[in-house]
């Protein structure tokens, strides 16, 4: 059953303004604030509004641990109706995608361009009919490769009704909001959610935990918060019932700790598991040694939930503070276990790279390795971060691997469009590497590169 939204009756008339406007070409909404606003449960909303309008909506919800994976927002959206776009692809278009999203192998290396344009053909084969929303929830952590051909394709349509909506948190996470500045300021609303006002922080108090405030408490609450509703929540969570005192003002990252101690050891191990491998199944959570039981507290508690087969937080803050309370050993011991049982290379690679960030051969080898393949999907920006990773993590008596390694990496920005990055490199590259001979070549590819 949907929650009850209160307080959002401007941002739920704006959601449902954006899902019924004619076909007049793309357009985006785009739902920014602060962790726990609320802009994730506005964007379920527009999901929906899209839905009993009749649209077709694509979904993806990305997560912090996925950012630095190849194109798992493309295969997200395009879940369920890549077999319907596939066959009216040009052969160049259908390899790229199929590669993309892993239904099939590519030897060398795909053209990025190709899979944007294979993404171009497929969001106009799937609004040729009706309406097509992209919605894309925390579009902070979308990996740039999905951002960067959606962007491609987006830049390129014309009379077609796509409508992008996205959800982003405010804050410095280093990443270029690529997609959001695609369509350009005409066919872009933006939406800042802003705090609940005090009433609506009672009525979604009372709708949420049923419980009620004598004024003078539900003031504090409301001050403390400032009208946040997850930290209202929180904060109402951690209440003197009887006294109704509200403590003394403690950060978010502080109540949500708060809120998960009390979980026995195997509870705490289990979201450790859910948090590092980003989005699970009970099955796969098995496989590294969590199981339904162990979860069953925090289903309870509200901190997971089960939507089909998938596990999954109720709330991305808990995900990401689950992650960073861990100590630092637990961590890297989770993504070992998962380093065994990832087939992805890329996936692989990032776990064995986490398991394990002293130098080391066989680390920077899976690292180079997952790079090609990231190469060969056609996600040249993964690929030249994780080329420069693998030069990085190889040992010091091994420089000649790891000179070549960054120079690919090099290549690979060049490739992306970030010439500066490749200069940088290449420079890093001939400051380190011996007089004489070596370094004479390594100058003539680096200026062959930066040229």
């Amino acid at each position: 059953m949907a929650l009850e939204i209160v307080g959002r009756d401007e941002e739920l008339a704006a959601l449902h303004q954006f899902v019924v406007r004619p076909a007049n070409g793309p357009a985006a909404l785009v739902l920014s604030g602060e962790a726990g606003i609320g802009k994730s449960t506005l964007w379920r909303a527009g999901v929906e509004a899209a839905r009993e309008q009749g649209l077709r909506v694509l979904t993806a919800r990305p997560t912090e641990a996925e950012k630095p994976l190849a194109l798992t927002g493309l295969g997200d959206l395009l879940d369920g109706v890549a077999q319907e776009v596939l066959p009216e692809l040009t052969a160049p278009q259908r390899r790229a995608l199929e590669v993309a999203l892993l239904i099939d192998e590519m030897p060398g290396r795909a053209d990025p361009r190709a899979l944007g344009v294979a993404v171009r053909s497929s969001l106009q084969r799937l609004s040729r009919d009706e309406p097509l929303v992209l919605a894309v929830d925390d579009v902070q952590w979308l990996d740039a490769a999905t951002a960067s051909a959606l962007e491609f394709g987006l830049r390129r349509l014309r009379d077609e009704h796509v409508l992008l909506l996205l959800a982003r948190r405010l804050g410095d996470y280093a990443d270029p909001r690529v997609l959001e500045e695609t369509l350009g300021t005409d066919q872009t609303e933006r939406l800042h959610v802003r705090p609940l006002s005090m009433g609506a922080i009672h009525r979604l108090v009372q709708t949420r935990l049923g419980q009620t405030f004598a004024r003078p408490a539900l003031l504090r609450l409301h001050e403390v918060s400032g009208g946040n509703p997850f930290y209202a929540l929180e904060l109402a969570r951690g209440l003197d019932r009887a006294a109704q005192v509200v403590p003394i003002p403690e950060t978010l990252a502080g109540l949500v700790r708060r809120r998960l101690a009390p979980f026995p050891a195997e509870t705490r191990e289990a979201l450790l598991a859910l948090a590092v491998s980003s989005r699970s199944t009970l099955a796969a959570l098995e496989v590294v040694g969590s199981d339904e039981q162990a979860l069953a507290p925090a289903l309870a508690a509200d901190v997971i939930e089960v939507v089909g087969d998938e596990v999954r937080f109720t709330h991305p803050l808990l995900s990401s503070t689950v992650y960073r309370e861990a100590p630092a050993a637990e961590r890297r011991a989770f993504h070992g276990r998962l380093a065994q049982v990832v087939t992805e290379p890329v996936a692989r690679a990032r776990h064995l790279a986490l398991a394990d960030e002293e130098p080391g051969e066989g680390v920077a080898r899976e690292l180079e390795q997952a790079a090609s393949v990231a190469r060969a999907r056609g996600a040249i920006t993964v690929a030249a971060e994780l080329a420069e990773l693998a030069g990085r993590r190889t040992p010091a008596d091994a420089a000649q691997d790891a000179h070549r390694r960054l120079l690919q990496a090099a290549r690979d920005h060049v490739a992306s469009g970030t010439p500066g990055k490749a200069r940088s490199l290449g420079q890093e590259v001939l400051a380190q590497a011996a007089p004489g001979r070596a370094r004479a070549r390594r100058r003539s590819g680096c200026s062959a590169r930066s040229g």
